[in-house]
């Protein structure tokens, strides 16, 4: 691998620290209440096109937070994914964790990475996840065929437009769940409850699992 030169490297620490600021004040407040000013500043840019230069807007941010935390929850969904064909859970349950504990195992080992949940909870509850898997901002998430696979088989006993909208649901289930998981803890002093995550867990497979009432 070619070494980056002196200005290669300060524009990807730049870059970084962009992303960590607006992660930071994303997380603590909303998306829509943090201007793009207030992420180069708390960056420490001078420059107040830095943001732009390097994301081309709020859109090209928020695409950025989520390819960077995506590609590392990818890594700890993997061993999930092989308990789950070794049939170590029923098929309902092994959707539903192989869903919610990567998350959960990421953030316990990047306890900043809660600032990444709290985003996406925000654009879940916003109602900008739509049928193609992107959003109203025109953020694309990544496809992971075999999660995909799991909720459909734990869903085959209802129909194709309702295993949909379940799986619109289970991501508000479980980016919110997280959150506020994480915001309990907060209000408690730093004491994490983590039986709420096995629930969180109960939950999901039991929504997976449920007959159609339709």
């Amino acid at each position: 691998m070619e070494a980056l030169s002196k200005h290669q490297q300060n524009s990807k620490a730049t870059r970084e620290r962009l992303i960590e600021a607006a992660e930071q004040l994303f997380g603590s407040r909303s998306i829509d209440a943090v201007s793009i000013s207030e992420i180069t500043a708390a960056a420490g840019q001078k420059n107040r096109n830095a943001l732009q230069y390097h994301f081309k807007n709020r859109t090209g941010l928020l695409q950025a937070i989520v390819e960077k935390h995506s590609k590392q929850v990818a890594v700890l969904r993997q061993s999930y994914f092989e308990r789950a064909a070794a049939g170590e859970w029923p098929p309902a349950e092994a959707a539903a964790r192989c869903f919610v504990m990567p998350l959960v195992d990421y953030v316990k080992a990047n306890p900043a990475a809660v600032n990444f949940v709290k985003i996406i909870s925000q654009l879940s509850a916003l109602n900008q996840i739509q049928g193609n898997g992107n959003n109203a901002l025109g953020i694309e998430f990544p496809a992971i065929p075999a999660l995909r696979s799991l909720l459909e088989s734990a869903m085959g006993h209802v129909d194709r437009k309702e295993r949909q909208q379940r799986i619109y649901l289970c991501v508000s289930i479980t980016f919110h769940g997280i959150a506020d998981i994480y915001r309990q803890q907060e209000h408690r002093g730093g004491r994490l409850d983590r039986s709420m995550f096995e629930q969180l867990v109960c939950v999901l497979a039991s929504f997976l699992a449920a007959e159609s009432r339709v």
